[in-house]
């Protein structure tokens, strides 16, 4: 899915963590939350890597989602959040309520 250029129009219910009928966890690309749920077409998928989990895309979902403000997890809640100026790796949240400017995420593509 092309989510860089479209950063701030990025929804938290957009990315889905899902199980296929092998147990396998993935997660799903909506491009329209607003679709009905199930039209028969699923969109790109992640799957987890359970022998990796140090590159395993669903572990990395599921800790974001938990460092994530509680009340920050509705579908319509930006999936890109801003992290909190202070912060250590031993409190509970690490984003604050507010999405992530586009120029912040252009500085971290860079980055990378």
């Amino acid at each position: 899915a092309s989510t860089h250029s479209r950063s701030h129009n990025v929804y938290w219910g957009q990315l889905v963590l899902k199980r296929n009928e092998g147990e396998l966890e993935y997660l799903e690309w909506k491009d329209d939350l607003s679709a009905e749920v199930h039209t028969g077409e699923s969109g790109p998928r992640l799957f987890a890597k359970p022998d990796n989990p140090d590159n395993c895309p669903v572990a990395d979902y599921k800790e974001y989602a938990k460092r994530r403000p509680l009340d920050m997890l509705h579908d319509y809640d930006p999936l890109y959040l801003a992290p909190k100026p202070l912060c250590s790796i031993w409190d509970q949240i690490w984003y604050c309520r507010k999405s992530l400017t586009k120029a912040k995420m252009e500085k971290i593509l860079k980055v990378i």
